[in-house]
């Protein structure tokens, strides 16, 4: 049968409209896209601090704006007072940095310096290299120069980035406020959109990502928070300079699932090279018992609020690291939870088929109460 002119314009009108709709999308993901990421960060923060969100408008007597505008205050507070302090720590380590710089410019190939011989486990081979002139190409002024020069290249342009992180995260927690204002309305529109997508079973798999993502927060990210905190206590006591960027950096090595050893073990041993050993065994007992204490506190807390099996978060959570970065801690977990509860669901159709008992396919709503 021959198309008929009415057909083709059908067909012509039909190309327009999707090549309209392509072009619209396309220009918007343009204008959205700087954006992405911290709306990705503030969903995640909405869904991770919901109940809290719940509590404290309870306390205000049902004013969820005010319990908003309370609690985004709360959270900038609670990020930008240790990221300024740390800041504060790293400008307060500046003349220090000049000095040794000063130092190195200064050293003889011929004549170690005094420090050498007292450096931990390697100060005599140290010396005996030094005096013998095999680190005289570290110490050719030509070459030291230029290196000096790249490294504070490398530490301007990864400050640079960290400004630029700051940046998105306080972006995050103001549009973590909005969505606190509007959460069932948007918690709404998801619904929908996924039950238009997949159906009933599309929509189990939202409720039990948005518990999987509860359960990351306060399992990974609230163990790690609490072993920085008490790490940087530990390290204020012991008199460790710069306890509050030790601090963070343990944070960061708990949050990526490395531990916070690369942290405190060389802490430990500057503690004995300085001579206090006392203050050198608190701080290897009280980062022990730290790291101890990460192996009951979080698989407690996640079993606490996630459905899901422990070791399928755990491999969520460094997959999804090691495939997208930070962010992948969520993300990883939240398409493995998506993927496990589509399984089930398609398993118990299967039983119901076979006229079989169904097994439990656990879920909640996405918000919680």
């Amino acid at each position: 049968m021959t198309p008929t002119f009415s057909g083709y314009g059908s067909l012509v009108e039909k190309a327009v409209i999707l090549l309209l709709v392509g072009a619209l999308g396309y220009a918007s993901f343009k204008v959205v896209g700087p954006f992405i990421t911290p709306f990705i960060w503030a969903v995640i923060i909405a869904l991770s601090t919901w109940p809290y969100y719940l509590k404290v408008a309870v306390w205000f007597k049902g004013r969820r704006g005010v319990a908003a505008t309370v609690l985004t205050c709360g959270m900038l507070l609670g990020f930008v007072l240790p990221v300024i302090y740390a800041f504060k720590s790293v400008v307060d380590q500046l003349p220090s940095l000049n000095r040794v710089t000063a130092e190195l410019s200064a050293l003889h190939p011929a004549e170690p310096p005094a420090w050498a011989a007292q450096v931990p486990l390697a100060g005599e081979k140290l010396e005996a290299a030094w005096r013998a002139g095999k680190l005289s190409f570290m110490l050719d002024r030509e070459k030291l120069r230029p290196a000096l020069m790249k490294g504070a290249g490398w530490l301007f342009q990864q400050g640079a980035g960290l400004v630029l992180a700051t940046v998105q995260v306080i972006l995050a927690v103001l549009m973590a406020g909005l969505l606190y204002a509007k959460g069932e309305k948007a918690e709404a529109v998801a619904e929908r959109f996924v039950l238009r997508l997949g159906g009933p079973s599309a929509l189990r798999a939202l409720h039990v990502a948005g518990l999987t993502i509860r359960a990351v927060s306060l399992g990974v990210i609230g163990t790690a928070l609490i072993q920085g905190i008490l790490a940087g206590i530990g390290f204020i006591l012991a008199g460790v300079p710069a306890p509050a960027i030790l601090g963070l950096l343990s944070f960061l090595c708990a949050m990526l699932q490395i531990g916070t050893a690369l942290v405190w073990i060389p802490t430990v041993v500057w503690l004995f090279h300085e001579g206090q050993d006392g203050w050198a065994v608190f701080t290897l007992v009280w980062s022990l018992f730290i790291n101890i204490m990460d192996n009951f506190v979080k698989p407690y807390l996640i079993g606490k609020t996630s459905p899901l099996p422990f070791l399928l978060i755990f491999v969520g959570v460094i997959g999804g690291l090691l495939a997208w970065g930070f962010v992948g801690i969520f993300l990883g977990t939240t398409l493995l939870a998506a993927a496990y509860t589509l399984f089930f669901e398609w398993l118990e159709r299967r039983e119901t088929d076979a006229g079989e008992t169904p097994g439990m396919n656990p879920a909640g709503p996405m918000l919680g109460k």
